[in-house]
């Protein structure tokens, strides 16, 4: 195998596989990257067994060939490459020579067939979607899932189709139970009904590819029974569905509300912010006030001291007290994008509801705890 590539298009292919590739594993095999040169181009390949991803980039290609190296070293290599034009050649026992300007590197490398195959995932109905709805999606659901919870349903995001009139209804859900968040979006297109579960990483490698660039651009997606499959512009990602079923989530989203409260969002994140700094490390416990005009927001810290903020609010019901974790509350924030969100209570021990405001398709619970 002989090729030339550009610097810039070498270091985009391996910085996308980098969240892909095992760190920790014992398959040493998986660390590695899968290098494919052939036509015009070049195919870069990582995967965890869970999760693959695949991309063509340009290149002249001198020899076709295939082998398999570390993706750490060869993009802490690449990443330091004094020129633009990179030559990589294979030699006799699988070595890996780079070659840039003066400097030149041998990797150890690995024969193409010990590397395991992604999955084949069919092209029957699959779904055309807008990158920048997708990126939405996640970005204002997957804060809420679960980490390595006992519960592994709970580690993915919950993905529901529903035919609605010439349309599809997409719904994601993530919970790790102490937060829940849900969005609906419509597409154009057409599928049948199903819910399935996709992992956390996969969702978040998702999302940063859909940061990359032109987030308008569509993405194609296809389910097959056990993978989910992510196409766009010569890139193919998929992922391994996680089993089981998911919890009735519905039941912790209020329906109704005995108090609501509008304030601006980013004054109510930072004051969040602020006095959080002298909360409990274990709890990072805040206290939430509602009274006649006014929210006060404060936490205490016999070790440390105490924080106050008065924040002035349209509110004339009865008031309230009921306490939150700030993390919980600051994840829901950062996920707003409107100036105004609405907060709804009914007692200091239900779920609050948290609402952007003059949207009903994104809902954000977050459960209360004592004080």
């Amino acid at each position: 195998m002989k090729l030339k590539i550009k610097k810039e298009e070498l270091l985009k292919g391996l910085q996308r596989i980098q969240g892909v590739v095992e760190k920790r594993t014992t398959m040493p095999i998986l660390s590695n990257m899968l290098l494919m040169a052939e036509g015009d181009g070049i195919e870069i390949v990582a995967t965890d067994l869970e999760l693959g991803l695949r991309g063509r980039y340009s290149a002249e290609v001198e020899q076709p060939g295939a082998v398999t190296v570390s993706a750490k070293k060869m993009y802490e290599i690449a990443r330091e490459l004094p020129e633009e034009s990179v030559q990589i050649q294979v030699d006799e026992g699988s070595w890996v020579s780079v070659t840039s300007g003066h400097s030149q590197f041998k990797l150890v490398g690995l024969p193409k067939e010990e590397y395991p195959s992604l999955p084949d995932v069919g092209e029957d109905g699959l779904i055309t979607i807008a990158g920048d709805t997708l990126r939405d999606m996640i970005k204002k659901t997957l804060y809420a899932v679960g980490e390595n919870d006992a519960r592994h349903v709970l580690n993915g995001l919950f993905v529901q189709m529903t035919p609605s009139k010439g349309a599809l209804t997409v719904r994601m859900v993530g919970t790790d139970g102490h937060r829940l968040s849900m969005i609906d979006r419509e597409v154009k297109a057409k599928h049948k009904e199903e819910s399935l579960i996709v992992p956390r990483k996969a969702m978040m490698e998702l999302r940063r590819l859909l940061e990359e660039d032109s987030a308008t651009k569509e993405l194609t997606m296809g389910i097959s029974k056990n993978h989910i499959l992510f196409k766009r512009d010569g890139l193919v990602m998929v992922s391994k569905l996680i089993e089981g079923n998911y919890p009735n989530y519905l039941q912790v989203v209020p329906t109704e509300s005995t108090k609501s409260v509008m304030l601006p969002k980013d004054a109510l994140a930072h004051a969040v912010k602020r006095v959080s700094i002298l909360s409990k490390e274990k709890t990072n416990a805040v206290k939430v006030q509602l009274e006649k005009s006014r929210m006060v927001l404060s936490t205490n810290n016999p070790e440390v001291g105490e924080a106050t903020e008065d924040l002035s609010v349209d509110f004339d019901g009865e008031s309230l007290t009921i306490g939150f974790n700030s993390r919980y509350l600051m994840d829901v924030l950062s996920g707003m994008g409107t100036d105004k969100i609405q907060m709804t209570f009914n007692d200091q021990l239900s779920p609050c509801l948290i609402m952007e405001e003059g949207d009903e398709n994104y809902k954000c619970v977050v459960m209360p705890m004592r004080v």
